[in-house]
């Protein structure tokens, strides 16, 4: 009896690549090459692909419920946040709030005077969703003029030196380390056009992006990689419906052994019938040999609908969306807790990108404050001394008595605080929570109303003897 040795059975097995890293490896029939060539992504895509991932994202958000949604769900839980000064005095941090309540105003804040703050954030996060990155340009009056990704082009550098040339990428200027030195702005024009506006200093430059490398300068929407399934989706739902149209109508469909007229009758016309799918019943009349076997009742079929459905969960990873979300009996509540607490895990770096930015933004406009007098700091204080903090908002109770229970039993053990669980919970500050209720109950006594206002209290634990 002849054996062969393990290795070369291995090797046998799996196509010669027993010893060796199989991807390394070039093999046709097994797989596509992605060939030995690394590229940026600032170089994958040149202003054409750019200006085309762009537009697919935009045709998305406009026509695609299911893609819409599901960029709607993710600003809800990333790009939603409330200001809170978080200083030692009190008084201070009422005063910081009470500005940049003001300051939320679309009339203080949008240089268009068309958005408040708070949405200002939220489109900021859906271009770069949709876009890959947008722009913020800080204003000397103290407001701010977004602009979008696809404003943002080279200029004309036929007159620069081949040096100054290399340093333009996408409409940014990089100096040493692949630092933003300048930006150009171009204004849209009808149909498509672009016109150069402006250079812009990037001193006054906030980026809003989605970066994967460190070397990358402009951003890169995550929907990259689901467009194309949406789209196909979007597509074969089309071409199911107008098939379920067809299914639903009385149709007779003739098929045609031979011509039904003879040499002396006036030929028919050759060209494409057209069928119109209106209101039927209607009649099909065929070419000969052709017939209409296509049309049958059992459509959508099951196998379409689970493919389209796995389809559509593979895209909405894009951004991390667990398909609960879209499909709510789609598991118990367990799964729904453990799919929730596991998205709001990964809206975490995301939530710090956009902190990062709201930070930088609150830094220059106290400044601002400051400089204009309306904001007077304590004696000694500077902004770089004050503290806050910009809190996302929160995920209310679902099972509201056992989620209650737990929240009391962690305050009770001394694991978690009452400002955690306020702000995990309504993304506020607790402090506010005492205010109001402090303010509730004077007011009811004024009026000779009772309250109970109950608080959390160790119980003890009973012993027996």
């Amino acid at each position: 009896m002849i054996t062969e040795n393990k290795p070369n059975v291995l090797n046998r097995i799996f196509g010669g690549f027993f010893g060796k890293y199989a991807a390394a490896e070039t093999d046709p029939q097994r797989r596509r090459d992605p060939g030995n060539t690394i590229r940026s992504s600032d170089d994958l895509l040149d202003t054409s692909k750019r200006r085309r991932l762009m537009e697919g994202g935009r045709e998305l958000w406009r026509n695609y419920s299911v893609a819409s949604w599901a960029i709607r769900k993710h600003l809800d839980y990333v790009a939603t946040f409330n200001f809170q000064a978080q200083t030692d005095d009190d008084n201070l941090n009422r005063e910081l709030e009470s500005l940049f309540n003001w300051y939320n105003r679309s009339d203080n804040c949008d240089v268009a005077g068309r958005h408040t703050f708070r949405r200002l954030i939220r489109i900021a996060e859906a271009r770069r969703v949709i876009d890959g990155d947008c722009f913020f340009v800080l204003l000397r009056d103290g407001r701010i003029q977004p602009i979008e990704g696809d404003r943002v082009q080279n200029p004309d550098v036929s007159r620069y030196s081949a040096e100054d040339r290399r340093k333009w990428v996408h409409g940014i200027k990089v100096g040493r380390g692949g630092r933003m030195q300048q930006a150009a702005v171009y204004r849209r024009l009808p149909h498509g056009r672009y016109e150069f506006e402006r250079i812009l200093n990037a001193g006054n430059i906030l980026q809003v992006a989605y970066w994967d490398s460190f070397d990358q300068i402009r951003g890169v929407s995550p929907l990259s990689a689901a467009i194309t399934s949406f789209q196909d989706v979007l597509e074969a739902k089309d071409y199911a419906l107008a098939k379920a149209k067809i299914t639903q109508l009385f149709a007779l469909a003739i098929t045609r052994e031979m011509a039904d007229f003879d040499d002396d009758d006036e030929q028919l016309d050759e060209t494409n019938p057209v069928v119109d799918f209106g209101r039927g019943p209607f009649k099909l009349e065929l070419d000969p040999g052709e017939n209409a076997s296509f049309l049958e009742s059992k459509h959508p079929s099951t196998e379409f609908q689970s493919f389209i459905e796995m389809t559509l969960q593979a895209a909405l990873k894009s951004l991390d969306l667990p398909w609960s979300f879209y499909d709510e009996a789609h598991t118990n509540f367990f799964g729904s807790k453990m799919a929730l607490t596991n998205y709001i895990q990964s809206c975490r770096h995301k939530r710090d990108d956009l902190r990062d930015v709201l930070n930088r933004i609150t830094a220059w406009r106290l400044q601002k404050f400051v400089a204009s007098g309306a904001l007077q700091l304590p004696r000694g204080m500077t902004v770089a001394n004050l503290q806050w903090d910009w809190v996302a908002a929160g995920v209310p109770w679902w099972d509201i008595s056992k989620e209650i229970d737990g929240d009391i039993k962690s305050v009770q053990a001394g694991l978690r605080t009452l400002s955690e669980i306020r702000r995990e919970r309504y993304g506020d500050d607790w402090r506010d929570v005492i205010r109001k209720r402090a303010e509730e109950q004077r007011f009811a006594e004024s009026e000779g109303v009772q309250t109970v206002f109950e608080t959390i209290q160790q119980q003890p634990n009973e012993v027996e003897e």
